[in-house]
């Protein structure tokens, strides 16, 4: 049986049990599954690939609703599809598919930055310390970016260095000059 076959079988089975909560009752059950899914599986790959796989399942069962709560955003950031954790960045960020109506940015009569900056609202990855994570490229211009990361994770302290996928695949070395509320402005080195 392969990834996707087990993620589906997975999904068909527990969803009985997760149709009669709500978005919290579901993230702790899928907590639960996600702990012994660790701890069955042979590889951390293994478990990447079907846990993910699994919660896409279980969302696409449920019809995929819109995102109306944290707990609800929480599970679509760990499905494998990229719909899903979309959503669940656009949820977070108040995102509405136009970047330019997220607030708190910079309007152009008081740009104070050395290269005028591009938006360009791309779901992306980021390493830091050689950890991936998924976040959403907000801006960017020659001499640095703007990323969303989602979740409640600590700011990253200033001189953090982190490399980032940026469009056309490339990937640049950064440091961070500031991180607040999720968003971490970047300054590519070099």
């Amino acid at each position: 049986m392969n990834h996707e076959e087990l993620a589906q079988e997975l999904a068909d089975f527990w969803l009985p049990a997760l149709k009669g909560r709500d978005w919290k009752g579901r993230l702790e059950v899928l907590d639960e599954i996600h702990a012994q899914l660790y701890q069955d599986l042979p590889t951390l790959e293994e478990y990447d690939a079907i846990a993910s796989r699994f919660v896409a399942a279980v969302i696409e069962q449920l019809g995929a609703p819109p995102i109306r709560e944290a707990a609800q955003a929480k599970i679509y950031a760990t499905s494998s599809d990229e719909d899903h954790w979309g959503a669940a960045f656009a949820w977070q960020y108040g995102l509405t598919g136009n970047i330019e109506s997220s607030p708190n940015l910079d309007t152009p009569g008081h740009e104070r930055r050395r290269w005028p900056r591009k938006m360009v609202d791309k779901l992306t990855e980021a390493w830091i310390q050689g950890e991936a994570i998924r976040c959403r490229l907000i801006d960017l211009s020659r001499g640095g970016a703007r990323i969303a990361t989602l979740g409640s994770s600590a700011p990253l302290p200033p001189g953090t260095e982190i490399h980032v996928a940026l469009p056309e695949d490339r990937i640049r070395e950064a440091i961070v000059v500031f991180s607040e509320r999720g968003r971490v402005g970047l300054q590519f080195a070099g």
